[in-house]
């Protein structure tokens, strides 16, 4: 198209992402401080990168090295890889691996690319060869996920999810689905040069995660709304009711998330919650100080201290024979000096001094 490479459908998304991008901006901007808005604006940039030198490289007429071409055209594969895994992790909290963390990934990735593909590249001037060795990496991570997101996504389908929101559920099965296309880029890479369907394929994982943002969006929106309306109206009666209602189904919520126990995750954010409970981590903190006491890192930590305090009373295994790191893993920290922090602000005093006290009863 345009006496380049670059295919029809290719230029179409192209265009498409360049306005959703200005639009993105204008939104960002807006409340700067708002990290997932950021990192769905950088999620764009890296999409538009990746249509941009797959669509266009390696084309002869481009006064760009041929070499320098391939290596983009490839390169920019890896980068939306990455990146869009790692926007799915914390966006929606979606990890198919415990053991396959982000850096790992992003490492995994990128070190291969350099020694499996640029480096022979450079050296030998293959690009037959540099697919061959650098490849097979790629089809292995992808073969993996599209083997433990289907499987994620029949145990939804099986289980469901009555206890959560219409919109978190929605969540969940858009991040996995947009996982799957992510994990189709180096199979039909693989094949050949298929510039439509690998582009098509891709994208279409944009085309999900962006539906997702706009509705999640739109669903915050109408929340801050209502409780603003609440704290600004109160002479409204019935937009106080509404918001009250808003009110309870996040303390509703907030006693589940209780009961269950899901505060020994290790991987809670208040982002993450909050668009679980289908509301703004700006409410949700607000929620928690004010019907808590406290905020929401410290509430977590608290439940987390008092669930300590009665498996060390009643377990006699974990109370002698765990380490301390054991018991911060246990509980959801990420290390013992963590459980140490939380433990002082909770009960004021050290919980090396605590066990002791406790082992010696």
């Amino acid at each position: 198209m345009f006496d380049t490479e670059m295919e029809p459908v290719t230029f179409v998304i192209l265009v498409f992402q360049v306005l959703v991008l200005f639009a993105q901006s204008i939104i960002y901007f807006s409340r700067p401080d708002d990290k997932s808005r950021l990192r769905f604006f950088l999620l764009i940039i890296t999409y538009i990168f990746y249509n941009t030198c797959s669509g266009l490289f390696p084309d002869e007429n481009i006064a760009i090295p041929l070499s320098v071409q391939i290596i983009l055209a490839y390169g920019s594969g890896v980068v939306v890889s990455v990146y869009f895994v790692y926007y799915i992790y914390l966006e929606y909290d979606i990890y198919p691996f415990d053991f396959f963390k982000i850096k790992f990934f992003a490492y995994t990735l990128v070190s291969s690319f350099i020694l499996l593909f640029i480096v022979p590249y450079i050296f030998y001037g293959d690009l037959s060869l540099s697919r061959r060795l650098f490849l097979g990496i790629p089809i292995i991570v992808a073969l993996a996920y599209l083997y433990k997101v289907t499987k994620l996504l029949s145990d939804a389908y099986k289980k469901g999810y009555n206890d959560e929101s219409k919109l978190f559920r929605h969540r969940v099965i858009s991040g996995n689905l947009a996982l799957l296309t992510l994990s189709g880029m180096p199979i039909v890479v693989a094949f050949g040069d298929y510039q439509t369907i690998e582009q098509s394929i891709v994208n279409f994982g944009f085309i999900i995660m962006m539906v997702t943002y706009i509705l999640d969006f739109v669903a915050q929106a109408q929340n801050e709304t209502i409780i603003l309306s609440q704290l600004q109206k109160k002479d409204h009666s019935s937009q106080i009711q509404m918001a009250d209602n808003i009110l309870d189904d996040i303390l509703d919520h907030l006693q589940n998330f209780e009961d269950k126990k899901q505060y020994l995750e290790a991987k809670i954010t208040i982002n993450a919650l909050a668009k679980k409970f289908n509301t703004n981590s700006r409410y949700l903190s607000f929620i928690v100080n004010k019907n808590k006491g406290k905020t929401f890192v410290r509430y977590v930590n608290d439940l987390r201290i008092d669930y300590l305090i009665k498996r060390l009373e009643q377990d006699r295994r974990f109370r002698n024979q765990y380490t301390v790191k054991g018991m911060a893993l246990e509980i959801g920290f990420t290390s013992s000096d963590a459980l140490g922090r939380a433990f002082n602000k909770s009960q004021t005093m050290k919980f090396s001094e605590y066990l002791k006290k406790v082992r010696a009863s």
